[in-house]
Order: structure tokens, then C-alpha cells, then sequence
């Protein structure tokens, strides 16, 4: 890529290659955050900032958007913030417990959510997410995120 925007803060080119692997396995690859357009737009240490446009595509029953797109968000957070503090190549998160506090109702405008791990552990860990459309507070979500080993890659048979 010619002109790639850096969004990553990192302090070596070993961090810097770990986090290019993370925009590519766990954004890129995901059919799930194209699905609901999620896009990161910061990373480093210990934490990550998704975006996402809220819109009618969102919107439960009631004209807002659905709870399970804001939590979709913060969780993206969550986990990409532990991504970047464990041994990537072999070793993978995995969200076990979300607790979220719905803070006020969207209909429309830029969701950004940054995670930050505040607790981590061998095996478990604790990040707290935050939700903003600019200034105002969406929601706030504690999590708890194991780390597992990495299964070996399967050879597809044809």
C-alpha cells in the first residue's frame, strides 16, 4: 500500500508489525464488522478506538439504534485493547462477560468507542469501553476477556 494513514501509536517495528497483523485478522477479515460498518480509527498499548456511523440501518423498532450495535462496538474495542498487549501470534482474546449501562439513546451520528484494558492477567482481564457521539456519553461497559491459545490452522481439503 502506497499511502497507508497510520493509526497506531507503536514504539517499535516489532509492535508496529504486531498491530498490522491485528487491523487484519480481527478488522479486516471480520464479515461481521463490514456487516455493521465498524472502522478503527486508533490504537496502542492497551487500548483501541472503533467508529461507527449510527443511522436508520441501526435503529430498533422505537427509532434508535439497537443496544446490540452499541455493545457490538465496545466490545470491538475491548478486544482489539487486548489484542495488543498479548502474544498475538498465538494467543487470541475472548470476551466471557459484558456488563453495559445504556446512557442515552441514538438516532443518527458518528459512535466512537475506545476500550482500555485497566486490569490484565495471565488468563483474564478487565477493560473498560466507553461510547461517545462527540461530547455526549452513549454507554459505558466493563468486560471481562480471557485469553486463549490460538487453535493450529486447518489445511482446507478440496
Amino acid at each position: 500500500m502506497a499511502s497507508e494513514t497510520r493509526i497506531w501509536e507503536a514504539s517499535s517495528k516489532d509492535e508496529e508489525e504486531k498491530y498490522k497483523a491485528i487491523l487484519k485478522d480481527r478488522v479486516e477479515n471480520s464479515p461481521y464488522y463490514q456487516l455493521l460498518g465498524l472502522k478503527i480509527v486508533g490504537l496502542g498499548s492497551g487500548w483501541a478506538e472503533f467508529e461507527l456511523e449510527a443511522g436508520e440501518k441501526l435503529w430498533n423498532a422505537g427509532g434508535t439504534v439497537h443496544g446490540g450495535a452499541t455493545a457490538s462496538i465496545a466490545d470491538a474495542a475491548a478486544g482489539v485493547a487486548l489484542s495488543t498487549l498479548i502474544d498475538y501470534s498465538n494467543e487470541k482474546p475472548v470476551s466471557v462477560e459484558l456488563k453495559i449501562n445504556f446512557c442515552s439513546a441514538v438516532k443518527d451520528g458518528t459512535m466512537r468507542a475506545r476500550g482500555e484494558i485497566i486490569k490484565r492477567g495471565a488468563k483474564i482481564n478487565v477493560c473498560e469501553t466507553r461510547v461517545h457521539i462527540k461530547d455526549r456519553l452513549v454507554a459505558v461497559m466493563v468486560s471481562t476477556l480471557m485469553v486463549v491459545p490460538r487453535a493450529p490452522v486447518q489445511e482446507v481439503r478440496t
